[in-house]
C-alpha cells in the first residue's frame, strides 16, 4: 500500500489518498478524510508514505506526533517521502529578489515561507519552515534512517530554486 498524505488536489491513482478535506480543485475526493496526525489505518500497513507540500502546513509542536503516526503506518524499512519548501532557499530568494520566466519573486520566496495567499484558505498557510539539515536531523531523532536528498518532482516553478525533497526509511 502507498499512502499520499495531505494530497490536496493531487489525488493520485494507485495510492490511498488522505487529506483533512476534499480540495475543490481535486478530480475526486480522497479515499480517507483524516488529519495527517491521526489516520485510521492499521499499524505497518504501508510500504510508502508520501507528503508533497504538506509537512510545512503542520504546526511545529505537532510534528513529532504526526511523524510518529506516519512511522506507525509504515512497514519496517518503509519509505517516507517529503517534498516541501526549503527555508534556506526561500530566504536567499527574498534577499536576492530571485525570479524567472516572468514569475513574481513572491512565488520563490514568500509563498515558500507563508503559503500562496490567493487560496484564501487557512489550510494553505505554512506553519513551520525546514532546511534539509534540520529536517534530516528531525527525522533521524524520530526513528528514520538512510535519510537522503533527492531531486524534487512537484511544483515546476519552485522545483530547483525553492523546494527540497527528503526520502527516509523507517528504522
Amino acid at each position: 500500500m502507498r499512502l499520499n498524505v495531505c494530497c490536496g488536489r493531487q489525488v493520485l491513482d494507485g495510492w490511498v489518498n488522505i487529506d483533512v478535506a476534499r480540495s475543490p480543485k481535486a478530480p475526486r475526493a480522497p479515499e480517507i478524510l483524516a488529519e495527517a496526525k491521526k489516520i485510521p489505518l492499521p499499524d505497518g500497513c504501508a510500504d510508502e508514505l508520501m507528503v508533497i507540500h504538506g509537512f510545512e502546513h503542520i504546526y511545529r509542536w505537532e510534528c513529532e506526533i504526526t511523524v510518529a503516526e506516519w512511522r506507525r503506518l509504515l512497514k519496517p524499512n518503509g519509505r517516507l517521502i517529503l517534498e516541501l519548501p526549503d527555508l534556506y532557499k526561500c530566504c536567499q530568494n527574498v534577499l536576492t529578489g530571485y525570479t524567472i520566466n516572468n514569475r513574481t519573486p513572491e512565488e520563490f520566496s514568500l509563498w515558500g515561507l507563508y503559503g500562496d495567499p490567493s487560496h484564501n484558505d487557512p489550510f494553505m498557510c505554512h506553519r513551520w519552515g525546514w532546511t534539509p539539515k534540520t529536517l534530516r536531523q528531525f527525522l533521524q531523532l524520530n526513528g528514520f534512517h538512510t535519510i537522503t536528498d533527492a531531486a524534487t518532482q512537484w511544483h515546476p516553478t519552485g522545483r530547483i530554486n525553492r523546494d527540497m525533497r527528503i526520502e527516509a526509511r523507517k528504522a
